[in-house]
């Protein structure tokens, strides 16, 4: 019975998202409060090619300090103090 309830519930929230009938190039302008025309939003940015997040492990080094992962280098280590960059 609740299965049934809830199923039909989904399905008349699905149907009221598209009530309307219209697509996008026949719904008419948004107005703002005032009457006049709101204007069309750009488009969304592009998408980064990488993902630009690595694992958040840190290694530690001789010293005793932590160093993080470094997206821009294939999410390889940072060197540690004192050591050259790879």
């Amino acid at each position: 019975m609740i299965k049934l309830f809830s199923a039909a519930l989904l399905l008349l929230a699905l149907s009221a998202c598209n009530s309307t009938g219209a697509d996008a190039d026949t719904r008419p302008a948004p107005k703002s409060a005032t009457g006049k025309t709101l204007p069309v939003a750009p488009p969304p940015p592009p998408m980064q090619e990488e993902a630009g997040s690595c694992a958040a492990d840190v290694r530690q080094c001789a010293d005793g300090s932590f160093v993080s992962r470094d997206p821009v280098n294939n999410c390889a280590f940072n060197p540690c103090p004192g050591e050259a960059k790879q």
